[in-house]
């Protein structure tokens, strides 16, 4: 969902080939994915010329044959039989629109027996839903000074969206000087956790190891620190935000016509499930280890 929601942003800011290089390397880590697949596809279909049409059908009919009931794909590729028609699409854009017809109808009808979604009535917290935002907007602008003038001039933009609003301070505190760790944290998540808690393990293991004086141990700390600081840097943003004094809306601020949309916040993926898992057993282990070396101590 992350990987869709960041190749999603780089399609509406018109950053294709950015687009299809992020859907692909996606793909590859982790897997086949409809929506993935459909991104990629519609990343060659914007470049609106026939090879990159020719290479949107093959990714489309790729995805179609391992999801072939997938609506999101289905939807796309009937939007390319009609925008690059040939006699071979044209036909196949009725199908597609048949088969359109058919999942549309029972997916219509799966909400009226009364089945909750599981996701229903599931919030995002505050500091997730902050740490997304920055992600996408630093994966889509780059540049962190930069990131956080184009927020700030879309939060002008739009005085009563108080999430551009709380982005803006956050993409604020994370350009500042010295402050390259925690953007490291934001912008590259699974990276960040287990560079630092693989710090916090191997500095634990080498005191062991080498019977150095317990007091040693507290380089360890310096990784897992990260965390809290960013933590604190992410209620500050949110308190700055929600002591803004009201504003009438700027018009014709550059740059907030190609600031990327803020799409829906998706749940935690399997690999970060799996990756916070395998965190913890290391850190009980290695705890386990350093006290059995230290006894009493």
């Amino acid at each position: 969902m992350a990987a869709c929601a960041d190749a999603e942003a780089l399609l509406r800011a018109g950053r294709t080939s950015a687009a299809r290089k992020a859907a692909r390397a996606a793909l590859y880590t982790d897997g086949p994915d409809p929506c993935l697949y459909a991104l990629l596809g519609r990343a060659h279909a914007a470049e609106g010329d026939a090879d990159h049409a020719d290479r949107a059908e093959a990714v489309f009919r790729e995805g179609l044959a391992a999801f072939p009931d997938d609506l999101g794909l289905l939807t796309a590729y009937t939007a390319l039989c009609h925008t690059a028609p040939d006699p071979a699409r044209t036909s196949r854009a009725a199908e597609l629109a048949a088969r359109l017809g058919e999942l549309g109808a029972g997916a219509l009808a799966g909400p009226a027996r009364g089945s909750a979604s599981p996701e229903a009535g599931r919030r995002p917290s505050a500091s997730r839903v902050q740490r997304h935002d920055a992600r996408l907007v630093l994966t889509v602008i780059g540049h962190p000074a930069g990131a956080a003038q184009r927020a700030w001039d879309r939060a002008r933009a739009t005085p009563d969206d108080d999430r551009t609003a709380v982005l803006a301070e956050t993409l604020t505190a994370l350009a500042r000087r010295g402050r390259a760790p925690l953007r490291l944290l934001v912008r590259a998540p699974l990276t960040g956790v287990l560079g630092c808690w693989a710090w916090f393990v191997a500095t634990l293991l080498v005191v062991a190891a080498l019977h150095l004086p317990v007091w040693t141990g507290l380089a360890a700390l310096l990784g897992p620190a990260l965390f809290p600081l960013l933590y604190g840097v992410l209620r500050a943003a949110r308190r700055r935000a929600a002591r803004r004094d009201p504003a009438a809306p700027a018009v014709g601020a550059a740059g907030v016509d190609a600031f990327p949309a803020l799409p829906a916040v998706p749940r935690y993926t399997a690999r970060e499930r799996v990756t916070a898992g395998l965190v913890v057993l290391a850190v009980a282990l290695t705890l386990g280890v350093v006290a059995a070396r230290f006894p009493g101590r």
